[in-house]
């Protein structure tokens, strides 16, 4: 009797020449690298910008955080100090209706609010 060829499934080894060749060119060879892709940039979230500010309410009057800095600058100038201004600190006292600036340390006579 005559031995029976089966057939050969042609489409499996095409699959798996197939899959040994794109493994053998993802090896790297040793002169030559492949291009790394370049990571996604995303852009960051843009933050916006936070207005802030303090009002000073007293006695129906509204006195802003910029008139008051402005206020102390100038009664640190009348009081005969001529250097230049590099801090200024506020200390608002509502019980007597006042607000009491510091100037470069040096205590600047109470201002109404």
């Amino acid at each position: 009797m005559a031995e029976e060829k089966k057939p050969v499934a042609v489409a499996n080894k095409t699959e798996t020449s197939k899959t040994e060749a794109k493994a053998e060119s993802k090896k790297a060879e040793p002169g030559k690298e492949e291009p790394k892709k370049a990571p996604s940039k995303k852009s960051p979230a843009k933050k916006t910008e936070v207005k802030e500010s303090i009002v000073v309410q007293h006695n129906g009057v509204d006195v802003s955080e910029k008139d008051l800095f402005k206020n102390a600058r100038a009664a640190y100038k009348k009081a005969g100090h001529k250097d230049e201004v590099k801090s200024v600190t506020i200390y608002i006292n509502a019980d007597e209706g006042k607000y009491y600036p510091v100037v470069n340390g040096t205590p600047v006579d109470g201002i109404d609010l």
